[in-house]
């Protein structure tokens, strides 16, 4: 009799923990990897994962040399208690388009994909893989062009609000690694040149698109160069950048 209650007992137990819902802690752990050798692990919270997603299906609709595949694992409770790749760094990841006029009545679009994560909030060395690649497709008012090249340094500035509440920042010094087409002549391989990238949250949540900028020449990029503000509206796509505390 003794040992049939202990039985009832622990099934019972046993059924109510496995019926009871566990809380999460809203962060999701991600690995994202790419085949320009990118390969990030971090913990996201919804908004950054609905970004990555986001970019990841926009280097299929918006092709620029780049493809990913993105892992998700909701977490039961967090790791290191750490919500980004790493203890004081960031990344960006980003694919999309935006348009540049031929005259005042054409324009052409441009398509992007961008991967890349330091170590460090500040400027700092590219720690694995990562592009800035742009394409323009054909049958435009521009012949058709193309860029891939490898990020050697990277800023980020995360001194607003979250997105979309603020705006984050993110600026890469790149080298060129390959050109055709008409890009031939303003990115030849070897050459390095700048951008820098504005996250405003994403397009479902957020007051004002994203954002980018080119630049050429100079070393580790300076927060604020070339300007996002000034240039290039990303119509198509999204930009996300992550940071740690």
């Amino acid at each position: 009799m003794r040992r049939a209650l202990i039985a009832l007992i622990c099934a019972v137990v046993m059924t109510l923990g496995t019926a009871l819902p566990v809380a999460g802690t809203g962060l999701t752990l991600v690995t994202l990897k790419c085949t320009n050798g990118t390969n990030i692990s971090a913990q996201v919270d919804e908004d950054t994962l609905a970004g990555l997603v986001g970019a990841v299906q926009g280097m299929a609709l918006y092709p620029a040399g780049l493809s990913c595949t993105l892992l998700q694992t909701p977490l039961l409770a967090a790791i290191g208690g750490t919500a980004s790749a790493s203890s004081i760094g960031g990344f960006i990841v980003g694919s999309g388009r935006f348009a540049i006029g031929c005259s005042e009545t054409q324009s052409y679009w441009v398509n992007f994909a961008v991967t890349a994560e330091t170590q460090t909030s500040s400027a700092g060395a590219v720690v694995t893989g990562g592009s800035v690649n742009f394409t323009i497709p054909s049958g435009q008012c521009r012949p058709t062009g193309y860029v891939a090249s490898t990020p050697t340094c990277l800023a980020i500035n995360a001194d607003q609000p979250k997105p979309p509440a603020g705006a984050w920042y993110a600026y890469l010094l790149s080298e060129v690694t390959e050109s055709s087409g008409d890009l031939v002549g303003s990115f030849p391989v070897g050459s390095v040149f700048g951008s820098s990238w504005k996250d405003t949250g994403n397009p479902s949540k957020q007051t004002s698109p994203d954002r980018a900028a080119v630049g050429y020449g100079g070393s580790c990029p300076a927060v604020g160069s070339p300007d996002a503000d000034g240039s290039f509206t990303v119509l198509k796509g999204n930009v996300t950048i992550s940071v740690s505390r």
